[in-house]
């Protein structure tokens, strides 16, 4: 399935991988993340760094447990990707992204003018016995980009009705992606891809699990459900990771799951001593008088 042009793409370190058209697919465990300091919950729904970086959008943070919930419509203005929804969700100890109708590089081969003898080879393909034919090695042209010189062999084509098709008619985006959802609890996660095409062609993944993989290329690597646990006890799964020749890495659907920070219990007021009763003195008991004997006289 193509997904519809977002807007033209200007030449970029994608365009020269698209052209390659070398992509591997790997599912790996990324390496811990040495950071002991304590981290908060946090997903993300599109990060780039390189010629094109794009900040982490939309971003969702929860410092203190409770549920964080951040939503974009579209990312920042550039070149490189779109989509038309992102929703990254964080709370206690737990984390989640979706995302739909994802373009990476809208219109790339369109740029790419067929040579005069190619377009006179594709002009007059026979009707049968065409894919015999040899592949033509022509140079494709120059993209200002710190690549090696491409030429139509380093498309990924079998024969030439295949490059005169790529080529007439060329695909809407590099990478077209229906849905991409990444969730994790705890210290552990998921990820669940859509319709994925490469180049128009639709690329079939045999898991979504760590451990399989695709043919690998040199120019331009995807990682599936990349899974990371850092010192401090927090767990990362990103969803996809591409990254076109070393300079240019795009993230797409991440989600850090860490215990929110320990809430200091407030520390209980003093209780007021009550001062003891005073003594009351006792005044001393009178003593009990002796009787006395006496004689008196006697009258009459």
């Amino acid at each position: 399935m193509r997904l519809q042009v977002r807007r033209r793409l200007t030449p970029t370190v994608l365009t020269a991988a698209a052209v390659a058209g070398v992509v591997t697919f790997s599912l790996v465990a990324s390496a811990p993340a040495g950071n002991a300091a304590a981290r908060p919950s946090s997903a993300y729904a599109v990060s780039a760094e390189g010629q094109v970086p794009i900040a982490k959008t939309p971003y969702a943070e929860s410092l203190d447990g409770k549920r964080q919930t951040s939503t974009a419509l579209e990312l920042p203005k550039n070149p490189l990707i779109s989509v038309r929804a992102g929703t990254a969700t964080a709370g206690n100890d737990s984390a989640s992204v979706e995302l739909f109708d994802i373009v990476i590089g809208p219109d790339l081969l369109s740029q790419v003018k067929l040579p005069p003898e190619l377009q006179q080879q594709c002009a007059s393909l026979p009707k049968t016995g065409a894919a015999d034919l040899p592949l033509p090695d022509l140079a494709l042209p120059d993209l200002g980009l710190p690549l090696p010189k491409l030429t139509t062999k380093d498309l990924p084509v079998k024969n030439l009705p295949d490059l005169c098709n790529l080529l007439l008619n060329p695909p809407k985006s590099l990478l077209g992606i229906d849905s991409l959802n990444v969730w994790c609890s705890g210290n552990q996660g998921g990820v669940d891809i859509g319709s994925l095409t490469l180049l128009g062609q639709t690329i079939k993944l045999p898991s979504t699990k760590q451990g399989a993989t695709l043919p690998a290329a040199p120019l331009a690597t995807i990682t599936v459900n990349s899974q990371g646990k850092h010192s401090d006890g927090a767990f990362t799964i990103t969803g996809l990771t591409i990254n076109l020749g070393g300079a240019e890495t795009i993230n797409l659907a991440s989600a850090t799951c860490a215990k929110p920070a320990t809430k200091t219990k407030p520390k209980p007021k003093p209780q007021p001593v009550n001062p003891a009763p005073a003594q009351v003195a006792t005044p001393p008991s009178a003593p009990v008088p002796t009787p006395v004997k006496t004689h008196q006289p006697v009258t009459g």
